[in-house]
């Protein structure tokens, strides 16, 4: 069972990822994860979360985070969720603004994240990356 004080943690760790993609701090994004940890992604599939999150800020600017609401689930393995709403940017195309749900897999300590799956309705954004020469390939 999560506690108040794990719960706070747990709050403060997905505020730390949401400001750390905002800034596009790549160093401050990682230390919120395990070094083996791995992301999962709608558009780009599964890859370990250091050559994710570094893809995503060569590629991206202008980001903007907004978490709407930090869940601490009581599974086991212990998970967290954000819903967020992430306004980017990539190079030659205009603003655009996603809502969706980043779901975490907790370290054991609860101190860092050891897997992300990130869910939301690529239809809007997918012509951003459907040029085979176009970001992030």
């Amino acid at each position: 069972m999560i506690g108040e004080g794990e719960a706070g943690r747990i709050d403060a760790l997905c505020r730390a990822y949401a400001a750390a993609l905002e800034r596009g701090d790549l160093d401050a994004l990682l230390a919120c994860f395990t070094e083996d940890a791995v992301a999962h992604s709608p558009i780009f599939g599964t890859l370990p979360a250091a050559e994710f999150y570094a893809r995503v800020l060569r590629i991206t600017g202008g980001r903007r985070m907004s978490v709407r609401t930090v869940f601490a689930g009581l599974s086991d393995p212990p998970r967290a969720a954000i819903h967020v709403r992430y306004t980017r940017r990539i190079e030659g195309r205009p603003a655009a603004t996603i809502e969706g749900v980043d779901l975490f897999d907790l370290s054991p300590g609860l101190d860092r994240f050891a897997a992300v799956t990130i869910v939301y309705d690529t239809a809007p954004v997918r012509p951003d990356f459907d040029d085979p020469a176009g970001p992030g390939r």
